[in-house]
């Protein structure tokens, strides 16, 4: 995946984006790497017809190695809700059954607990 951002029409950035959304549903975390390397690739983007980010997808399915990789970037929106109003936190608890995970990404939506002192300590909070 190249890194056009100006080059690509909406078609190519839709089937860009749903790769990416695919690689982190089979929890590939090197392809995740390489996409979140593509400048046409946003984090955050959800799919139309559920709200589904990449970050509620890791949530769901327990890819833990590629929820903390999306969270390391910096670039995810914590507090974005899916169709159904959850957040990547709350799908966690509901769907993936994680109450682990759903408190560390509550914590860094919040800016609270251990999670999210670390990342001050980083500087990347």
């Amino acid at each position: 995946m190249a890194s056009d951002t100006g080059q690509i029409g909406d078609s190519e950035r839709r089937r860009r984006h749903a790769a990416f959304l695919e690689a982190v549903n089979i929890g590939d975390i090197d392809r995740v790497r390489r996409a979140l390397n593509d400048g046409a690739i946003d984090i955050n983007y959800a799919e139309p017809g559920t709200g589904l980010t990449a970050l509620h997808i890791a949530a769901g399915r327990n890819a833990v190695a590629v929820l903390r990789l999306l969270v390391s970037t910096g670039r995810c929106d914590l507090g974005r809700m899916d169709n159904q109003r959850r957040t990547a936190a709350v799908v966690a608890v509901v769907v993936g059954r994680n109450p682990a995970v759903g408190r560390y990404l509550a914590d860094l939506q919040n800016g609270a607990g251990i999670a999210a002192t670390r990342r001050r300590r980083r500087g990347s909070a």
